[in-house]
């Protein structure tokens, strides 16, 4: 039994764990199936690594316990601290664990994933009559495609020969985030896509500049008749009997028949409050919970990644938790050069691309599927052993 690639299994199994849940959306209760099935494999990765611990888990575990117990007895709104509390130590354990221990191989975790995403696509159509039929949100089936795209892309850049293939599938995931997913996404999924392509490509060949030239014309001139354009495409998509809520919206708000309150979902109502509280508490962490009692529950979050870590963990924690991450990826990018590390600091970027522009107007960290494999890479990497 290869055990390192059944935790590399594992791994993509809890990437696409609530794209799983979701299957089941009309019959049962997603959250309740996503809870239970997380359970599970948590229960399974334990059994199988027979319950390995080491003092890093232990540390980081035991950090997050004992902060999320102080928070508890210094609010009056524990719910809140104990649901964000219990869901961030839930949906990190995995990726944390794995990582922590160096079980997975991110070789043979790409090869899974690129598999797992090609019969993910396959199946958009069941998600398309979910959307269709109000049992999942627009959210929902375009993160689903936004996780093909991630790797599809990567994938796409990492062969030395073209496979229209996957360039056909690819082509799928984005018309179906571009039609029927958030704008956000959209976004985040052609910015990572764009990074992906910077990131891997020949910088020394002469082709790679002609295509950023060419790609940077067709932008400029999408831009300058966009409006033209959507509606172009929106009567096409209309034609076919499809409804884009992204073009829709999209093209009201650039023609003014939209305010912004109704582009933004409220997060302009949201933002005044968390940074005039930021003004007068900002320098010292108010822990979980915070944004859900300013707004007397209306939000669950900050739905800005910045403004959240400040709530939680302060000014100081804040510039703790970025100096961190600066020095991990910085030793991680010095030893590039040794065994895996190139693939796990390329996974890494793109990982911390997606989610931070999907956090800039939403997408919450505690249970974010992207964000805490990033961490999880992030604080496995030890400059005594990422050389070995």
């Amino acid at each position: 039994m290869n055990i390192i690639r059944i935790n590399s299994f594992i791994l993509i199994l809890y990437i696409y764990l609530v794209s799983i849940s979701l299957l089941l959306a009309p019959f049962v209760s997603t959250f309740f199936v996503e809870n239970l099935l997380l359970i599970s494999l948590i229960f399974i990765t334990l059994c199988i690594n027979k319950f390995k611990v080491n003092v890093k888990i232990i540390m980081f575990f035991g950090f997050l316990i004992l902060f999320v117990s102080i928070n508890l007895l210094v609010v009056s709104y524990k719910q809140y601290v104990l649901g964000d509390g219990v869901n961030l130590i839930l949906h990190s354990f995995i990726p944390i664990y794995l990582l922590s221990l160096k079980l997975i191989s991110f070789s043979i975790f790409k090869k899974i994933w690129i598999k797992v995403s090609i019969i993910f696509t396959y199946i958009l159509p069941v998600y398309y009559l979910y959307r269709q039929s109000g049992y999942i949100s627009y959210f929902d089936i375009g993160f689903i495609a936004h996780l093909n795209i991630l790797i599809m892309t990567y994938h796409l850049m990492s062969l030395k020969r073209r496979s229209y293939k996957m360039l056909f599938y690819l082509t799928i995931n984005i018309l179906v985030v571009a039609i029927l997913g958030s704008r956000l996404v959209l976004i985040s999924s052609l910015v990572t896509s764009l990074f992906t392509y910077l990131l891997l490509s020949n910088k020394k060949n002469a082709k790679f500049y002609f295509n950023i030239s060419l790609i940077s014309i067709i932008v400029l001139l999408i831009f300058q008749n966009l409006i033209a354009v959507l509606n172009y495409i929106n009567n096409i998509i209309l034609s076919l009997g499809l409804n884009s809520r992204n073009l829709s919206m999209f093209i009201a708000q650039l023609s003014g028949r939209y305010d912004n309150s109704t582009i933004v979902s409220g997060r302009d109502n949201i933002y005044p409050i968390i940074i005039e509280y930021l003004i007068d508490n900002g320098f010292f962490p108010s822990g979980f919970g915070v944004a859900r009692t300013l707004t007397n529950g209306a939000y669950y979050h900050a739905h800005n990644f910045l403004l959240e870590l400040l709530l939680i963990f302060g000014f100081f924690g804040l510039i703790i938790i970025l100096y961190y991450f600066f020095v991990k990826i910085r030793i991680l990018i010095k030893f590039k050069n040794f065994h895996e590390n190139r693939i796990i600091l390329d996974f890494l970027l793109l990982f911390l691309v997606s989610y931070m522009v999907r956090s800039l107007m939403g997408t919450y960290f505690v249970k974010d599927v992207i964000f805490l494999i990033f961490l999880a890479i992030i604080f496995s990497i030890k400059k005594e052993k990422i050389k070995n």
